[in-house]
C-alpha cells in the first residue's frame, strides 16, 4: 500500500494493524527508498566520472569518432583473440597429455616385448 502510495490512515484497516506497527513499516518502507535512490546516486556519480575520464583523454589524444570507433572495435577482437588463444593452448595442452600417456604405453609395450 506504501508503494501504491494509499493514504496512510487506510493501512492499519486494511491490515488490521495498530498504529505503531504502521508507523514502523511505514519508516522502514521510506528508509529502503532513500537506500534505494542512494544506490542509484553512487552508480550515476561513477558512470559520470568514468565519462568525464573518458572525455578527457579522448581530448588529450585528438581523436575523433573513427578513431574511438576503431579502437572499440579493435578491443573486441583483442579480446576474441584471447578467448581464441586460451581455446588452443587447451587443446595443446590436451594433446601433450595424450603424447605422453600414448609414449608411456608404448614403453610398457616395449618392456614387455623384451
Amino acid at each position: 500500500m506504501f508503494k501504491e502510495r494509499k493514504p496512510i490512515e487506510d493501512v492499519p484497516i486494511e491490515f488490521v494493524l495498530d498504529t505503531d506497527t504502521v508507523l514502523f513499516y511505514c519508516k522502514d518502507f521510506f528508509r529502503l527508498l532513500k537506500m534505494v535512490d542512494l544506490l542509484k546516486y553512487k552508480m550515476i556519480r561513477r558512470r559520470i566520472f568514468l565519462y568525464s575520464l573518458c572525455i578527457k583523454r579522448i581530448k588529450k589524444e585528438g581523436l575523433n569518432k573513427h578513431d574511438i570507433t576503431f579502437l572499440v572495435k579493435s578491443q573486441q577482437q583483442f579480446k576474441e583473440m584471447t578467448r581464441r588463444i586460451d581455446l588452443y593452448n587447451e587443446f595443446i595442452r590436451g594433446q601433450e597429455l595424450q603424447k605422453q600417456q600414448l609414449e608411456q604405453a608404448t614403453t610398457m609395450l616395449k618392456t614387455k616385448s623384451n
